[in-house]
C-alpha cells in the first residue's frame, strides 16, 4: 500500500515542481501562503512547515515583509550537513582533507582553462598582501582568499560550494588550524613558495606543474596538522 504524502510534503513536491518546469527561478516571489493553500488543499500551517523546510535547505529565502524567494543558498546547508557528519564521528580531518585535495586539484585544471587576467592579477596581489602581513588573522584572511579565488576560477558553482562548506567546518572544529598552519615565518615562507608557484603555472597555463605545486602545498599541511595539533 502507498504511503500517503503529508500536507507540507505536497506543498515541497509543488515547489520543487515549479521549479523544474521553470516556472518559478532564482529571485522570484513564491505565490502568498493564502493562494498556495488554496491551490494544494493544504492548511497555511502545512505551507509554513514546507517552506521552513525548504528555506532550512537553501532552496528559498525570505525577505521580511518581502515573502519568500527562490534562492540558490546551499552553502549554509552543506556546512550543516558536514558538521554534524563531524559531530557524530561519521567524518574526521582525514575524510575532509583528502575531499578538499580532489576538489582543489579539479578546480586547478580548470581554472588553468578559464581564469582570465584580472583574477590571476587579484590572485597575485592576494599572494603579495600575505607576503607583506605581520597579523595571524590577516594571513589566514590572504590565504583563504588565494584558495577561493582559484576555485572561482573553476567557473564550476558545486566545487565552490563543498570548498566553502569544508573550510568552513574545518575552522569550526579544528580550532586555530590556519593560524598553526602560518604561525612561524619558516612555514609561511615555504607555503608562499607554493602559492607563487600555484599563481606562476596559472599564467603559463600549466596544470600538470601548478597542481604538482598545489600538492606539495597540502603534503606541507597535512604534516603541520597531524604532527602539531595532533589529529
Amino acid at each position: 500500500m502507498k504511503k500517503q504524502k503529508k500536507a507540507y510534503e505536497i506543498v515541497i513536491d509543488y515547489i520543487k515542481q515549479q521549479i523544474r518546469n521553470r516556472e518559478l527561478m532564482i529571485g522570484e516571489l513564491l505565490p502568498p501562503e493564502r493562494e498556495l493553500s488554496e491551490k494544494l488543499g493544504v492548511s497555511r500551517n502545512s505551507i509554513r512547515e514546507a517552506l521552513k523546510i525548504l528555506s532550512v535547505i537553501g532552496v528559498i529565502s525570505s525577505r521580511q515583509g518581502a515573502g519568500n524567494y527562490v534562492s540558490c543558498d546551499f552553502d549554509h546547508y552543506l556546512v550543516d550537513t558536514f558538521s554534524m557528519m563531524f559531530i557524530l564521528g561519521e567524518l574526521d580531518y582525514d575524510q575532509i582533507n583528502q575531499i578538499r585535495i580532489g576538489l582543489e586539484m579539479q578546480a586547478y585544471a580548470l581554472a588553468v582553462k578559464y581564469a582570465d587576467n584580472s583574477e590571476i592579477l587579484q590572485m597575485q596581489e592576494y599572494v603579495e598582501k600575505l607576503d607583506r602581513s605581520q597579523n595571524e588573522e590577516e594571513n589566514t584572511l590572504w590565504d583563504k582568499k588565494i584558495h577561493y579565488a582559484i576555485a572561482k576560477a573553476s567557473r564550476n558553482v558545486l566545487i565552490q560550494n563543498i570548498l566553502n562548506a569544508l573550510s568552513e567546518v574545518m575552522d569550526v572544529f579544528i580550532e586555530d588550524m590556519r593560524r598553526e598552519i602560518l604561525r612561524t615565518e619558516e612555514r609561511k615562507e615555504m607555503l608562499q613558495e607554493f602559492h607563487k608557484q600555484m599563481v606562476e603555472y596559472l599564467i603559463k597555463r600549466d596544470a600538470k606543474n601548478g597542481q604538482k605545486a598545489l600538492m606539495q602545498h597540502f603534503e606541507m599541511i597535512d604534516q603541520i596538522i597531524h604532527e602539531e595539533m595532533k589529529i
